[in-house]
């Protein structure tokens, strides 16, 4: 481990520590003690703006798969910038709607930092996980209003679906692995050229089934169907932040996968 794999994915480790302080913090908080759970978001989400501009023009590769080039920091700094505004709506508005804030910063947070990983890797597992990171706390996340039977439906309706997607795109990383024997953008990206001349039916098979995958994430017709239930039955501000921060990791990733 060099100090280049660091400054690499300082932007993302940054967010991840600021969640991991919001559920320290949650575990001491005593019943009905109010904290500055937002505070420590805000530092997070800063620092992760700070370091991805830092950073910007280096082109830096920690571990082998975690990207530093432009494309990737704008994304940080994109899906940093949602989580902003998500801070700034959610003083007041967590409040009204009954919701636990160590809870919901924690998982807003840790939503962040797949979407921030989505965009910043060359390896189609690590997308994957980076992509069930997310997906996990905005599940949650639809159903944090406990006592809403309309919350917890769409949250149990999101839960199955993305699931099923999820299964869509892990086969679809299985059948490029059987073809190629990799999993790195990189090196399947020359192998799939290479093969232009004798196109693979497998690899076709591959592409469609992470499309499919990428698809319901960005709630595309006609894998559409989760939308309404999920939005309708989520919070306000997850309703915002499922149609913005997820539609852009979503699409930083496919970007970066069939390009």
């Amino acid at each position: 481990m060099s100090q280049d794999d660091l400054i690499a994915i300082s932007p993302v480790l940054i967010v991840t520590l600021a969640a991991c302080a919001c559920l320290v913090a949650e575990s001491f908080r005593r019943k009905g003690e109010r904290w500055p759970f937002a505070i420590l978001g805000f530092i997070g989400l800063g620092g992760g703006i700070f370091s991805s501009v830092r950073q910007w023009g280096s082109d830096l590769i920690g571990f082998g798969v975690i990207l530093g080039d432009d494309y990737a920091l704008f994304f940080n700094v994109v899906a940093c910038g949602i989580g902003l505004l998500m801070l700034l709506l959610s003083s007041v508005t967590s409040e009204r709607d009954h919701i636990p804030q160590g809870e919901y910063y924690a998982l807003m947070l840790f939503s962040v930092v797949g979407m921030m990983l989505m965009g910043a890797t060359r390896d189609l597992l690590v997308i994957f996980l980076a992509l069930e990171i997310m997906s996990l706390g905005v599940y949650v996340m639809t159903g944090i209003k406990r006592g809403s039977e309309e919350g917890a439906e769409a949250s149990f309706k999101y839960f199955t679906l993305g699931a099923f997607s999820s299964a869509f795109f892990l086969y679809g990383i299985a059948l490029a692995y059987t073809v190629t024997g990799t999993t790195r953008l990189d090196e399947l990206g020359l192998r799939v050229a290479s093969a232009t001349q004798t196109p693979h039916l497998m690899l076709a098979l591959a592409a469609i089934l992470m499309l499919v995958g990428f698809a319901f994430k960005v709630s595309a017709v006609p894998f559409h169907m989760w939308t309404p239930d999920a939005y309708q039955g989520a919070p306000t501000l997850v309703t915002g932040f499922m149609s913005t921060g997820v539609k852009a990791a979503a699409f930083a990733a496919f970007v970066r996968v069939f390009l």
